[in-house]
């Protein structure tokens, strides 16, 4: 959907984008105010919106405690003009140096994502009050300078959303030389940030030594226009890759060889939309390459987990194999492993019945020399069934059992010796004979109460 952005800075701009973007008038605004110029330009029109339409406005400030006095200077301006103003305000803040540095992290990106959090979460105390934040055409033009300088696709030239879930930025198509003019004719106060004029981030050098020799080559610089344009090719790719997961998903993944015939600007979507949003170049070719491969199983690894493909699924894991420890059967109670969610019961019974499942099985007492024990599957592990006697391996395989769950399924044995296999049967020599003692190991699922 294109939503026109505001060209002036008028209520009535204002009032038209909210339309617009699908929201009622009487909808409750957060306006995020950091007490420069763009922020408090923001607050004065959609405080001017409020008294017009009754619609509830707050104001939230968030101190990050990164200018020393200075921060605390904005909030007490903050404070102060919504004092005046009669807007309720909300205000917090966090220690973004310590938490950067706990986490190794950047204290901008730090920064953004506690601010938002804290956002976020007011907006859900408020009922979900819409959020609107300051953006400006400058930023969003900074914002497509530098991903473009660090190597971005489609996605990344789109810059900056004008709506984005119950985010909103009405001023995004407003140039910041505008909006200071604004400002200054409508006599709205602002704080200076004295950390704009440094150099020291790479989008102060950016707007400082790049945006003006650009603006040098075309004084009507502007990417609205462009980065609209660009949104909508990028929504109709995502979906079209979302009608293609929601025709082709399989249980637990998708089909692989339909992910590999997609043109790669859908397949590379698909594969964001079902394994990770921030998946590199890297890992989507990975994982496409792996959707062609021709061998009927195999996996690579993601940042995050372990991409398989079993027969034509391809499905993601949390990286490693899914297996357990061996574990002995008593005969007094149940048994729970935990990390393959299984509860596994064996009980004597004096007259064996006779039960027709892959997770029921009745063995011949006398055939348990040692004790009884689950554990993963071994090599030279055997079945003797009625077609013969195979491999556990070639019993799983001939069962197109995914290679990520095989180590997952228990082999109940008596010291070396395989009795049953959950899932594919139990020994023929291990049958008891309607009416002789046996013991009976039922295996079934288990959920943590």
């Amino acid at each position: 959907m294109r939503i026109d952005l505001p060209e002036t800075l008028s209520v009535e701009a204002l009032a038209r984008f909210f339309r617009q973007a699908g929201i009622p008038e009487d909808a409750p605004v957060i306006a995020c105010v950091s007490g420069g110029v763009d922020s408090m330009c923001l607050l004065e029109l959609l405080h001017r919106l409020s008294r017009r339409t009754g619609a509830p406005l707050y104001a939230a400030h968030y101190n990050h405690r990164l200018r020393g006095e200075a921060s605390d200077g904005d909030e007490a301006f903050v404070r102060a003009w919504c004092a005046e103003h009669e807007v309720p305000l909300y205000v917090s803040s966090g220690d973004v140096a310590g938490e950067a540095r706990r986490r190794g992290r950047g204290i901008e990106e730090t920064a953004r994502e506690m601010r938002y959090r804290f956002f976020f979460n007011l907006s859900e105390s408020l009922h979900g009050a819409r959020i609107a934040t300051a953006h400006n055409a400058d930023d969003n033009l900074e914002t497509v300078l530098m991903r473009l300088v660090r190597g971005t696709g489609l996605k990344g030239l789109c810059g900056i959303p004008p709506v984005s879930g119950n985010l909103v930025r009405p001023l995004l198509g407003i140039p910041r030389r505008e909006i200071d003019a604004w400002c200054r004719e409508n006599g709205v106060p602002h704080r200076e940030d004295a950390t704009n004029a440094l150099d020291d981030q790479p989008r102060n050098r950016l707007r400082h030594a790049v945006v003006p020799v650009l603006r040098e080559l075309n004084p009507a610089l502007d990417l609205s226009n462009m980065t609209a344009l660009l949104r909508q090719d990028e929504e109709y790719l995502t979906s079209l890759a979302e009608d293609f997961i929601r025709e082709h998903a399989r249980p637990g993944g998708v089909d692989a060889d339909a992910l590999a015939a997609l043109p790669y600007p859908v397949a590379s979507r698909a594969v964001r939309i079902l394994f990770g949003e921030k998946l590199s170049a890297v890992h989507v070719d990975a994982a496409l390459r792996l959707a062609a491969a021709p061998d009927p199983s195999g996996e690579t690894r993601l940042p995050d987990k372990t991409l398989r493909r079993e027969y034509n699924v391809l499905t993601a894991l949390p990286p490693g194999p899914k297996t357990f420890a061996p574990v002995d059967l008593p005969l007094d109670r149940p048994v729970i492993i935990e990390n393959i969610r299984l509860k596994i019961t064996a009980v004597p019974q004096e007259k064996a019945e006779i039960y027709n499942s892959l997770t029921k099985f009745t063995i011949k007492r006398d055939t348990i020399k040692n004790g009884i024990m689950a554990r993963p599957r071994r090599t030279g592990d055997v079945l003797r069934l009625p077609g013969g006697t195979k491999s556990v391996k070639r019993l799983m395989i001939d069962r197109k059992l995914p290679a990520a769950s095989r180590d997952a399924l228990p082999v109940i044995v008596s010291g070396e010796r395989v009795l049953a296999v959950c899932g594919l049967g139990q020994s023929t020599d291990t049958l008891p004979a309607m009416g002789e003692p046996a013991v009976v190991i039922t295996i079934e699922k288990w959920e943590d109460q």
